[in-house]
Order: C-alpha cells, then sequence, then structure tokens
C-alpha cells in the first residue's frame, strides 16, 4: 500500500472549483475531487504554517505540542514520535519534498529521503516552484513503484509574494490593475501592514496597484499553476497504474484572507477563508466518490494514515476518515487557533462559531465573536449582543476544552502572547526600513484608544 500526502500551502478551500469557485482555478483538483471522498468542513488544526504542519506529523495539536507560532523556542523533542517515523517503523519507505526542514529541523525525521529543491538557497523557503518539486517527486514515485511507500508532498505557490509564472498572470484578469480611480486597497493602505507587502509588491512589479481583485487574480493564478503540477503528479500515479493500492491524501495547511475583515493577504486571523481548508482523498474501494460535511480537522489525517498502515494514532482524539466517509459522525465541535499575527481562538459548531481575541494587534476586533454560519457563513454579522446565552455557552466549553488539553501546564498561545506577537517587530522594522515608524507611532498617539490596535497597541484580554 501507497501513501501520497500533498499539502498546498496557503490555499483557501473556496477558491476551488469543487468547493465552488466560479473561476476555472482547478481543473486538476476538481478532477480529482470527483473520484475522491470530498470533506466540505475541513478546519485547519492549528494556523499558520510551522504549528499547522507540526499538528500534522505528530497528530496533535499545538495546545498539546507546545509549537503554536513561529518562535524559534518553539520545538518537539525526540520523543515524539511523527507519522513518518511510524509508519517507517512499520516498513514503508518514507520520502518528502519540502523545504520545511529549513524551518524546523524536526520536519525531516524519519524520511528516507529528504528532498529539498532549494537546500543550496534557503532564502527560498516559501518561493520553491511546482515545477521543481515535481522534479524531484515524479522521478521518486517511479522509482519506488514496487513498494509500500509514504511520499509528502508540499507546494508552496500559493504563498506569498503572489507571482505566478507569466502564462497565469492575466488568466482571470482584464482590467487595469493600476486605475486611479480604484480605491479598493485604501484601507490596507491606511495601516502599517502595508509597507509590510510593499515590498514583494515591489518585486513583483506592481507597487502601484489599486485594485483588490488584481491581487487577487494573481493569487488564483498561483492556484492554477499548482493545480497543473498536482496534475502532472496524479498522472503519473494512473499512467503507473498505482491508482487502487495508492490513498492520495489533498489538503492545505491554512487559508488566506484577501481584504475580509480588515485582513488582507495574509493568515492572521481565524475567520473561515483562514481555517477553512480543503480535504479530499482518493483510494478507490476505500475512500467512494463523495462530499461530507461532517467536521473534520486536520489531525484526523494523521490518525487515519496511522490506522490504514495498521498503526496506532498518536491521539486518540485523531478520527478515522474512513469511518465518516462511510456515513459515521464527525466531530460535534472543531478548535483552532492563531498567534504569529495575533492571538485569537476559535470553537465552532456546526452552526455557530465563536472568536475568542487575546490580542489583535494591527486589527481592531472585538474580544468575543459570534457568528451564524447557516445564515452568515463570510462571517459578516457578529451577534454577540443577539445571543449572549448562546456566547457564554461556548466560552464555557471553549474553556473547560483549553483545561482538558493543557492539564498543569501553561497555555502557549498565552506564553507567545506574554512575550510579545511575532510578526509586530517584522512590521516595525519595515516601517522603519521605509522610514515612516515614527509617522505611525505620531498617528498612534493621536487617535482614540478604540482604534489602537491598528498600529501598535496590545489588546490583549485573558477571560
Amino acid at each position: 500500500m501507497k501513501f501520497i500526502l500533498i499539502v498546498i500551502d496557503t490555499l483557501r478551500a473556496d477558491h476551488l472549483g469543487c468547493y465552488g469557485y466560479a473561476k476555472n482555478t482547478s481543473p486538476s483538483i476538481d478532477k480529482l475531487a470527483r473520484e475522491s471522498t470530498v470533506f466540505l468542513n475541513d478546519t485547519a488544526t492549528d494556523v499558520p504554517t510551522q504549528p499547522s504542519f507540526t499538528a500534522m506529523m505528530t497528530g496533535k495539536r499545538g495546545i498539546k505540542t507546545g509549537v503554536v507560532s513561529h518562535s524559534p523556542h518553539e520545538t518537539i523533542g525526540d520523543e515524539v514520535p511523527l507519522l513518518q517515523q511510524l509508519l517507517a517503523s512499520k516498513g514503508y519507505v518514507t520520502g518528502a519534498v519540502s523545504t520545511l526542514y529549513i524551518m524546523k529541523k524536526y520536519f525531516s525525521r524519519g524520511f528516507h529521503y529528504y528532498m529539498n529543491p532549494v537546500a543550496g538557497n534557503p532564502s527560498r523557503i516559501q518561493r520553491v516552484q511546482a515545477e521543481e518539486i515535481n522534479a524531484m517527486a515524479l522521478p521518486w514515485i517511479e522509482q519506488h513503484q514496487k513498494e509500500d511507500f509514504f511520499l509528502f508532498v508540499h507546494y508552496w505557490d500559493p504563498h506569498t509574494p503572489y507571482m505566478p509564472p507569466e502564462k497565469y498572470r492575466k488568466m482571470f484578469y482584464d482590467g487595469v490593475y493600476n486605475d486611479p480611480s480604484n480605491h479598493s486597497l485604501d484601507e490596507l493602505k491606511s495601516t502599517p501592514l502595508w509597507y509590510h507587502h510593499l515590498t514583494w509588491l515591489k518585486e513583483a512589479g506592481y507597487a502601484d496597484v489599486t485594485d483588490l481583485n488584481f491581487i487577487i487574480s494573481q493569487y488564483d493564478g498561483e492556484i492554477r499553476h499548482v493545480d497543473d503540477a498536482v496534475g502532472e503528479l496524479i498522472q503519473k500515479i494512473d499512467d503507473l497504474g498505482l491508482t487502487d493500492d495508492t490513498a492520495v491524501f489533498v489538503t492545505a495547511d491554512h487559508g488566506e484572507s484577501m481584504g475580509e475583515h480588515g485582513f488582507y493577504f495574509d493568515h492572521a486571523d481565524v475567520y473561515e477563508t483562514t481555517v477553512h481548508v480543503p480535504l479530499m482523498i482518493r483510494m478507490p474501494g476505500t475512500f467512494p466518490a463523495a462530499r461530507v460535511s461532517e467536521l473534520v480537522q486536520g489531525i484526523d489525517v494523521t490518525s487515519t494514515i496511522l490506522k490504514m498502515a495498521g498503526l496506532s494514532p498518536t491521539d486518540p482524539e485523531g478520527l478515522d476518515l474512513r469511518e465518516v466517509a462511510s456515513g459515521a459522525k464527525g466531530r460535534e465541535t472543531v478548535y483552532s487557533n492563531q498567534v504569529l499575527w495575533t492571538a485569537k481562538r476559535m470553537i465552532r459548531e456546526k452552526r455557530y462559531k465563536l472568536i475568542l481575541t487575546y490580542e489583535a494587534t494591527y486589527w481592531p476586533t472585538p474580544r468575543l465573536e459570534l457568528y451564524d454560519l447557516d445564515n452568515d457563513p463570510k462571517e459578516e454579522k457578529n451577534i454577540i449582543n443577539e445571543r449572549p446565552d448562546l456566547a457564554n455557552e461556548l466560552e464555557l466549553k471553549l474553556r473547560r476544552w483549553e483545561d482538558e488539553q493543557l492539564g498543569p501546564r501553561v497555555d502557549p498561545l498565552k506564553k507567545i502572547t506574554e512575550s510579545g506577537i511575532p510578526a509586530k517587530s517584522w512590521v516595525e522594522n519595515v516601517l522603519k526600513r521605509y522610514n515612516v515608524y515614527d509617522t505611525y507611532e505620531k498617528q498612534r498617539n493621536a487617535i482614540d484608544a478604540p482604534k489602537r490596535a491598528t498600529f501598535f497597541t496590545h489588546t490583549t484580554s485573558s477571560s
């Protein structure tokens, strides 16, 4: 038996055709979806990249492993078993095509073959191209086709900077990207975050952009770019006659915000744009061609692979997605958190979702937000004042869940918040580089306290 875990970085579910997107960004993934079990409500276990992948590889949430951000002090010890290690101990040949090793060394632990296309140029960790990934992944599959294997394939293309190859740049846009009468980016340009993005916008050649839809089109172009690569990889599996013997998982570590709630071109929140990720699994005879609406999470991928290989999951919380695909219930509640740009934690039931903000940093948001996802899937109306009873019930459930997960340990989200949100220093350094730091400091001191979160003020709030 063979496993291929394809993770497409920064891919929000609702920009794929199989999840309802109108633009033709994903013909290859859509074709795969028609042959797969598609999970319509998969929530990233942790956000952003490092904690999400740590959760996927350990099968444990960041609140348990302590990895919830991109802090250099966050790590896991050798005593924590990883998915690929366990599979290797069972006799599987394990391979990875990924640059994650540059971020954290433990991401390479347990792989017989770790292939990093940018090993000689670590500055390209997030800029590796899909073609470079496939140049290593496809030959590896062919070389090991007669063995039981686990292959982890990590594509970065939809992550900033959105700079798809030339043929994809106009695929989803025919307007004037720098039309001075277009003011759709004015909100972003009024905040310090504009300068954070300006560096890569300059490199891409459109620093004078005015149209939000143009930048979204470049993100979509990156998705189409990686979609072609996924199609090539799936075709290789099928051409080698491995279809019936290979479980192919396609998912993402997190999504991306495109201006919703004032968040632009990043994954700094826990709204659905960021935490709702695609998940599809193809294995004829095991996963039927179906669309499943039950709630699931990233750690369920880990437990499913281990159980399919005859191994015990690393955490009893993990579900077996084969059972969910066959009609069993998924999760009653899902949880996720963010503590790189902001400090937030969310709890979601099938219909309602509560977001608790510990620190808002640059985005003024209330301490508690409650959304009815059935009637408000874009989370545009905070009903906290209309349903305080429900908000209290969900917050209590979230607090009890935190206590159960932590035991006597300190919450790693709160530790990071107290020591300083990592991205805050990044933005301050960029502002100093553009010689505008003093301007924003003066503006910060002049505005009313409720608005200060837009700049450098912490709005830490506990229970």
